[in-house]
C-alpha cells in the first residue's frame, strides 16, 4: 500500500477555499437577515399606519356620535379625549413592570427566531 503524504500546498489550497466559502456564507447570511429585517419593518410599519388610521377615524366617528347623543358639539370629543388620557395614564403606570419586559422579550424572540429554526434543523 502506498502511503499518501500530506501535501502542504493542497492543505493551503483547501484552507483558502474553506475561508472563501465561509466568507461568502457570512455575506449571504447577513444579506438574508438584513432583507428580512427590512421586510419586517415595512410590513409592521404598514400595519401600524393602518391601525393608527383606524383608531383616528374611529375616534372621530365616536366623538361625533357622542356629541350628537349628548346634544353638545364638543362633549363627545371631550369624552373620547378623556378615555385616551385615562388609557395613557394606565399604560404609563404599568410600563416599567409589565409592558417593557414583554416588548423586549418579543423583540429578542423575533431577532433570534431564524437562529432557533436553523439549530433545530441540524
Amino acid at each position: 500500500m502506498e502511503d499518501k503524504g500530506l501535501d502542504a500546498k493542497e492543505i493551503a489550497e483547501k484552507v483558502k477555499d474553506y475561508v472563501e466559502v465561509r466568507k461568502e456564507l457570512a455575506i449571504l447570511s447577513a444579506v438574508e437577515k438584513g432583507s428580512r429585517l427590512f421586510a419586517n419593518l415595512i410590513t409592521d410599519g404598514l400595519v401600524l399606519l393602518f391601525a393608527v388610521l383606524a383608531i383616528l377615524f374611529g375616534s372621530l366617528a365616536l366623538g361625533f356620535y357622542l356629541s350628537e347623543v349628548i346634544g353638545d358639539s364638543y362633549s363627545g370629543f371631550l369624552i373620547v379625549t378623556g378615555t385616551y388620557l385615562l388609557v395613557a395614564i394606565i399604560i404609563y403606570a404599568f410600563k416599567d413592570n409589565h409592558i417593557e419586559k414583554h416588548i423586549i422579550n418579543a423583540v429578542i424572540k423575533k431577532f433570534f427566531k431564524d437562529r432557533n429554526i436553523n439549530e433545530h434543523q441540524d
